[in-house]
């Protein structure tokens, strides 16, 4: 007999993109996102700022905002650019004196 098709756990072991982190930093630099960067039912979790949660899939693909996974809107794929920009700029420090 075969075994049925797990369902995705709330916390899973993900193969994430340097895209995916790159979109949750941005989010976190440009501070449209607090607190810490959470894996959870297969995708990443960053807190919004402004309440709910940004989901990332794994890949950086799509981003998703809600309060939950499942009643959440995907956002815009120009937002997503600008936020994998934000998260890849490399702030030069002042060198000191």
């Amino acid at each position: 007999m075969s075994k049925p098709p797990q369902q995705p756990t709330k916390t899973a072991n993900l193969e994430i993109s340097t895209r995916a982190t790159a979109i949750a930093r941005g989010l976190l630099r440009t501070e449209r996102a607090t607190g810490v960067i959470s894996q959870e039912y297969g995708m990443l979790r960053v807190a919004c700022a402004g309440g709910g949660n940004y989901w990332i899939e794994p890949d950086g693909s799509r981003v998703h905002r809600g309060k939950t996974l499942f009643s959440s809107d995907e956002l815009q794929p120009k937002f997503i650019d600008a936020m994998v920009r934000a998260g890849q700029i490399t702030i030069a420090r002042k060198p000191s004196l």
